[in-house]
């Protein structure tokens, strides 16, 4: 008769108590609280990646300039464009969320090279011939950049 009651009563209680819903919000609030913050910090090193890759590639086109012309002069906007137009080249500030790449400093030995990431930090690339040799300087600034190198 005892085992017949709890059937009875089990059959009649069909769903979940306040108390099992109110663990099952916890739980789900307390694993939103660890991945939201984690995605953030990997959104902000995509977009650091991002900028990085545009600087790099920024260099690459001035380079392909160079060797066309043996020098770095009369690089601007429409002839670097023409080389690489998945690049906008602008003379003034660079977002790399619009793809764009501040050059600037262009002469026959040597440019400057500038992309600004969505977290705010600044990707510099410079390079500087002479004859007695080349050198080439990568800088970063602000939000992500920790070294000041890249």
């Amino acid at each position: 008769m005892l085992l017949e009651r709890v059937r009875r009563r089990a059959r009649k209680d069909e769903g979940f108590t306040l108390i099992e819903l109110l663990v099952v919000v916890i739980i789900i609030g307390l694993l939103a609280a660890i991945a939201i913050p984690a995605f953030l910090g990997q959104r902000d090193k995509a977009n650091d990646a991002a900028a990085k890759s545009l600087v790099r590639n920024g260099a690459t086109t001035i380079e392909a300039f160079f060797a066309e012309g043996n020098t770095y002069a009369g690089a601007n906007a429409t002839t670097l464009g023409a080389i690489e137009p998945n690049i906008s080249w602008v003379a003034t500030a660079a977002s790399a969320r619009n793809d764009e790449v501040q050059y600037s400093g262009v002469l026959a030995t040597g440019y400057t090279l500038t992309s600004v990431s969505d977290s705010g930090t600044t990707y510099n690339y410079v390079k500087d011939s002479t004859a007695t040799g080349s050198t080439v300087q990568r800088t970063c600034s602000g939000g992500g950049c920790s070294t000041g190198t890249w």
